[in-house]
């Protein structure tokens, strides 16, 4: 006796198979003074899923919650933060992503001061502060919320001053430098943060912050000499998105040429960038791939930025003297045995960088070595967009 067909019309959400839904937050700390970017961790009790080991702070959706009062209390509950605005990150919904069921993962990142933590930190054990270079084996795909909330926030602060509002609403020019360079890739051997005239250039150049007028005020017994330090503000475009809850900054400049005022659109090849200091070396091989495969570039401060046509994301990291690029483990393990002098750098479960010394490329074997790298992390890149 055959079962009757049930029309599927007259279905209910009852007769769909539902999936629990999470939601996990990249609490990103930034240390000024150690120029450091890192990621806020709590060991997860004993007795549950995991229990005792280390992961981002998270919980399941409760009936009639919303997400954002979901991220919310899981802060405040796992990890004593209160008053903090994170922004949504991403879906994933890899059924096996979590061994209890299925659960959907809606993660979120959130960037704080590392004085803000301090004294969370000071005054639990269950918490700490981890360099987001050393994320590796995180439970419930944690590694791989790490990895996307850093690429985030490091393209944000690549191109806009300061967007989250760290420094408030005035700030001088050493202290916005400070911020960023804690929050960009760390430099490579033999290469160095830009200098403050560099960042200048840049910030103000481009008519990303102006100045007040005013000047920071010296604190009473500091002995610091000579005149105070000029004070400086976003322009109104950057400035005034950061006071909307849940809203990034626009990316006017993600893809234009790094002119002032130029508005000729997409920059695809080195010679139409102006003000880097990219090794001639690094520069062909970029300008060779880009002869093929779709991309884009963009000058910041530390680095220029490579990325797939259309893509937010970074593929690779075109330093002063050093290639880094963005690849699968085992793909960057490979790449990196072939070639000794090509530094690996385990970034995290879902992402190794390979660093490719300018002085490499000279070498015929070693060249097509990093070309297909660079390629793969395009189509990497394009394809997770």
């Amino acid at each position: 006796m055959t079962t009757p067909h049930r029309d599927r019309s007259n279905r209910t959400l009852a007769d769909y198979p539902r999936p629990s839904v999470a939601v996990d937050t990249a609490v990103l700390v930034v240390d000024v003074r150690d120029a450091a970017l890192g990621v806020l961790q709590h060991r997860r009790e004993a007795g549950g899923a995991h229990g005792g080991q280390w992961a981002l702070p998270g919980t399941f959706l409760h009936e009639g919650e919303t997400l954002a009062d979901a991220v919310l209390r899981s802060l405040a509950e796992k990890v004593g933060l209160r008053g903090t605005r994170p922004q949504q990150l991403h879906v994933f919904d890899d059924p096996g992503r979590d061994d209890r069921g299925w659960v959907l993962s809606v993660a979120h990142v959130v960037l704080l001061l590392a004085d803000d933590v301090d004294a969370v930190l000071s005054s639990r054990g269950d918490l700490r502060v981890v360099s987001v270079e050393e994320v590796a084996g995180l439970p419930f795909g944690h590694d791989q919320i790490v990895r996307l909330a850093v690429d985030r926030v490091r393209s944000d602060y690549a191109l806009q001053p300061d967007p989250v509002g760290l420094l408030g609403e005035a700030f001088t020019l050493k202290g916005l430098q400070a911020l960023h360079d804690a929050v960009a890739p760390r430099p490579g051997p033999g290469e160095t943060r830009p200098s403050i005239d560099t960042f200048r250039r840049y910030m103000v150049g481009k008519g990303l912050i102006r100045p007040t007028g005013e000047f920071a005020r010296k604190e009473p017994g500091s002995g610091a000499m000579g005149k105070p330090a000029e004070l400086y503000r976003r322009a109104a475009d950057s400035r005034d998105l950061t006071e909307v809850v849940g809203v990034r900054p626009v990316r006017k400049d993600r893809n234009r040429a790094d002119r002032p005022g130029d508005d000729a659109g997409p920059a695809r090849a080195f010679g139409e960038l102006a003000g880097h200091k990219v090794d001639p070396q690094i520069q062909g091989l970029v300008d060779d791939v880009g002869g093929h495969v779709p991309l884009t570039l963009t000058v910041m401060p530390h680095y220029v930025a490579v990325r797939p046509v259309g893509s937010d994301r970074v593929a690779a990291y075109a330093k002063p003297l050093t290639l880094s690029v963005g690849l699968d483990p085992d793909d960057a393990v490979a790449v990196a045995t072939d070639h000794p002098d090509f530094r690996l750098e385990r970034t995290s479960a879902a992402t190794h960088h390979v660093h490719v010394p300018a002085s490499a490329l000279h070498e015929p074997a070693r060249r097509q070595a990093a070309r297909t790298a660079l390629e793969q992390a395009l189509e990497r890149t394009a394809g997770a967009h």
